[in-house]
């Protein structure tokens, strides 16, 4: 809730910076960043409003009163680990690279017993969707290392 209240801010804040193109526009490119953050506000109020008067969240699959077991940080801390390498990795080794590494990571964390055959499928998947993009549809993707194959 207050993250969401806080990126609610982050957008106005950032609209409010924007500066408006030297055209005249019909609608100023403002509005829909301005309507998303001020949805986004209020959402984050209404349910700030709902935890107060006591509404609680249950999990699916369980009822109210039941145990809920605790969160598995593990398998979230090697997703976290697996996006970050790809922030790192995409201009520096290339987006096969990058992807094929954050794919297999993300397979380890849901505890995929298969290693060579997540990390070989995985990467036939992404070298298919690299080439699909760069050559199809003409959006280039960081090659990286691999340049010029």
């Amino acid at each position: 809730m207050g993250s969401l209240f806080l990126l609610g801010l982050i957008v106005f804040w950032d609209t409010a910076r924007t500066e408006l193109p030297a055209f005249n526009l019909t609608v100023s490119p403002k509005v829909f960043p301005f309507a998303i953050a001020i949805l986004l506000m209020a959402l984050s109020a209404l349910l700030f409003i709902n935890i107060l008067r006591g509404d609680t969240a249950i999990p699916e699959g369980l009822e109210a009163g039941d145990p809920v077991e605790k969160s598995d940080y593990k398998t979230f801390a090697l997703v976290l680990a697996s996006l970050f390498a790809f922030l790192l990795l995409i201009e520096r080794a290339g987006f096969i690279i990058a992807a094929s590494i954050t794919f297999f990571g993300i397979t380890v964390a849901f505890d995929n017993k298969k290693h060579l055959r997540a990390a070989v499928f995985g990467t036939l998947f992404i070298t298919v969707i690299y080439f699909s993009f760069t050559h199809f549809l003409h959006v280039q993707l960081p090659a990286g290392i691999l340049k010029g194959i």
